[in-house]
């Protein structure tokens, strides 16, 4: 027990010993010490190959989340869009709108794609198409109805999962391609996350005529 205490002893001497080799005068009652330096280069991370783009509140259109549409005669045809944010002008933006959709979010409807708001803005206004429009005018039953936009930057495919049971369901998945760094041989594959995001309205529809 002795030797060990005396060999602690001796180590932690001559790390103090050390220390204030370091330590220089600088006046009368000042020091300043001289910090070794780890010779190791800190090389900076890369920017992510792909960032999340996100549905911005409170831009929607209808801009209540809780409205009623009108499909009455000499009424104008209602409108649904969104503004998407994706800080990589490049990605392009896809959508798929719903109504009353089920858990797995399949039978949507594809949109058309984001288009910039102005030149190189990472906004994207996503506009519902004439189709869907011509499907939920159909909607009278005077129920709530939840309409749904989900958009990604990746690609929608149908894929599947299994549920608790083990029965495999269908479902709308996304995906993005892989990205290859360096070259030849030498190159290597990286994953690309693809990242999605949805805005929702509740919605009545109306068939009383307009002025």
């Amino acid at each position: 027990m002795r030797t060990n205490r005396l060999n602690f002893l001796r180590t932690h001497s001559r790390k103090r010993v050390a220390t204030m080799l370091l330590c220089l005068g600088v006046t009368g009652t000042q020091m300043a010490c001289l910090l070794p330096q780890d010779d190791q280069i800190i090389t900076p991370l890369p920017d992510p190959a792909n960032r999340p783009l996100r549905v911005l509140p409170g831009l929607g259109v209808p801009a209540q989340r809780e409205a009623t549409v009108t499909f009455g005669p000499n009424c104008p045809r209602p409108v649904f869009s969104v503004q998407v944010d994706d800080p990589n002008t490049d990605d392009r933006i896809e959508a798929q709108w719903f109504i009353d959709p089920i858990e797995r979010y399949l039978g949507g409807v594809r949109g058309n794609p984001g288009i910039p708001i102005s030149g190189g803005s990472p906004v994207r206004e996503v506009r519902v198409p004439s189709q869907f429009i011509t499907t939920l005018g159909t909607f009278t039953d005077g129920r709530t109805h939840r309409v749904e936009v989900v958009v990604t930057d990746g690609v929608f495919i149908e894929s599947q999962r299994n549920d608790p049971d083990g029965t495999p369901q269908p479902f709308l998945d996304i995906s993005r391609p892989s990205i290859r760094v360096g070259e030849g041989d030498g190159g290597v594959a990286i994953d690309v996350p693809a990242f999605r995001d949805d805005y929702v309205w509740l919605i009545q529809v109306d068939t009383t005529p307009c002025r």
